[in-house]
Parts: structure tokens; C-alpha cells; sequence
């Protein structure tokens, strides 16, 4: 089998995954707080040559060995952590974030962090997302960290409901609870669960977000540009396409060298 047709695979499984990652953001344009993915990718080379599966010569200079196979791969898929525009709604509970914070979730697999604000309160008044996750209040600097997380409970009969820049919500005046928003060293730390909550790994802990601004009536939508995402979902389909048939024609030349070596027997 000739070299070549895995240089053209590798190409092809690139594309292929990246296709899956522009795919998922244009079909997420209109999701609230959603964050699109960016693939990047990185060369690799392989020696043809020398001892079986070690890498071939180095070329004279230090340069890539002349016999070497060029391959490519996802090296990662990252989080573009740009904000989305705001889209004013003019309800209450809608609200976005001006800054980079997120709003803390109560789930049942434990807290979580999203930027879509687009909350709502079920029949005891629980402040929760559209999902049914409790959204988390800040809590008192001397409260167990370790006791149930604290909700925000907007009263029977409440008239006007207000929020406040820094997260403070008022029912008829009165403030009746702050919304937990956190921020992280490192945005690298939270991976995606779903298409708008985010876990924490490598044990991040959150901070208290400072300079972020809360915004009534509005919420964050996606960072992608449907008119782009359609654009780059083009090329990338186009390229995907172009490694198959670079593949092809490598399959069919193989099958015409053996049908000429075979014969010769």
C-alpha cells in the first residue's frame, strides 16, 4: 500500500473532526450563553526508513528527514471564551454577564458554572434555570462552605423583581439574595457538560468574580457568527472531501500495481 494514503487518512480524520466541532456551533447559534470550540492542529512526521517503526535520517541542516511521511492531527479543540452579544428580552429574570464570570448551578451532579441567564421561578419561587437547576446565592463570608448551597426564593405575590449590577435580587424592594458569580485563574479548567454548563477539573476552585456586571432584561447569546460558521462549515466539508478522493486515487493506483505485478507472474 502506498505511503502517501495515510498522510491522506490523517488529513481526513482531521477534517472530519473538525467538521463534527463547526458543525456543533452553527447548530448552537441561537443558544443562549453558548461558547463555540476552535480546533487546532498540529504536523507530525514519520520516518519510512531505517529500523522498522523508528524515524528515518535526519536530513543534513536538521531538517525533516527526506523520506519522511507528513501526518496531521487535532492537537486540541479549545473553548473561544470571546463574549456573545446581548439580546435584550425585557424579562426579569433573563440576565447577562458584561465580564468574564459565570453564574454558579446547583445539578444533581454537583455545582456548576454557565453564562446563560435566562432563568426562571417555579412554583415555591425558587430562582432556577430553564433546565430546573437551582441557581446558587452567594453566601454569608461565615457560613459553612460545606452546607447545602443557598437559593434565591422569590416570595408569594411579589409584584417587581429587580436585579442589581452586582447580582443583587429584589422582590418589591426588598433584597432577597445575591447570585453566586465566580471566575477561574485559568478558563482552561472547565470542560463542557451539554452545550452551556461547564465543569471543573484538575481541582480549580472558583473566586468570587470582581468587575463583572450583571444585566436585567438580556441575555448572552452564542459567539458564532452563523453567516462565518456556514462559510467555514463549507470549507471544511470541501476539504474532507478533497483527502477522500486523494484517498481514492491512492487505492486505485495500488489496485493497478498489483494487477500489473500479478501479471508478470
Amino acid at each position: 500500500m502506498s505511503d502517501g494514503i495515510y498522510s491522506a487518512l490523517s488529513g481526513a480524520i482531521a477534517q472530519q473532526r473538525s467538521l463534527d466541532v463547526v458543525a456543533n456551533n452553527v447548530a448552537n447559534a441561537n443558544t443562549v450563553g453558548f461558547q463555540a470550540d476552535r480546533v487546532a492542529f498540529r504536523e507530525a512526521l514519520a520516518g519510512t526508513g531505517g529500523a522498522a517503526g523508528g524515524p528515518a535520517a535526519a536530513a543534513p541542516g536538521g531538517g525533516p528527514p527526506p523520506n519522511a511521511l507528513r501526518y496531521v492531527a487535532v492537537s486540541e479543540v479549545a473553548r473561544d471564551t470571546s463574549a456573545g452579544s446581548l439580546r435584550q428580552t425585557g424579562n426579569a429574570l433573563d440576565v447577562a454577564l458584561q465580564g468574564s464570570g459565570y453564574f454558579a448551578i446547583e445539578t444533581p451532579a454537583g455545582e456548576r458554572y454557565t453564562r446563560a441567564g435566562s432563568f426562571i421561578a417555579d412554583a415555591q419561587g425558587i430562582i432556577r434555570t430553564r433546565d430546573g437547576d437551582a441557581v446558587v446565592a452567594d453566601r454569608p463570608d461565615e457560613a459553612d462552605p460545606s452546607a447545602e448551597p443557598p437559593r434565591i426564593r422569590v416570595p408569594q405575590g411579589t409584584r417587581e423583581i429587580s436585579i442589581g449590577a452586582d447580582g443583587t435580587v429584589s422582590a418589591d424592594g426588598n433584597a432577597i439574595g445575591r447570585f453566586r458569580i465566580v471566575a477561574f485563574a485559568d478558563e482552561r479548567a472547565l470542560t463542557k457538560q451539554g452545550q452551556t454548563l461547564y465543569a471543573t477539573q484538575g481541582g480549580a476552585a472558583p473566586t468570587r468574580a470582581e468587575g463583572v456586571e450583571v444585566v436585567q432584561g438580556a441575555v448572552e447569546m452564542a459567539n458564532v457568527n452563523a453567516v462565518a460558521g456556514m462559510n467555514e462549515l463549507i470549507t471544511v466539508s470541501r476539504s474532507f472531501e478533497a483527502f477522500q478522493k486523494v484517498i481514492q486515487a491512492f487505492r486505485q493506483l495500488d489496485e493497478r500495481t498489483a494487477r500489473e505485478l500479478g501479471s508478470r507472474t
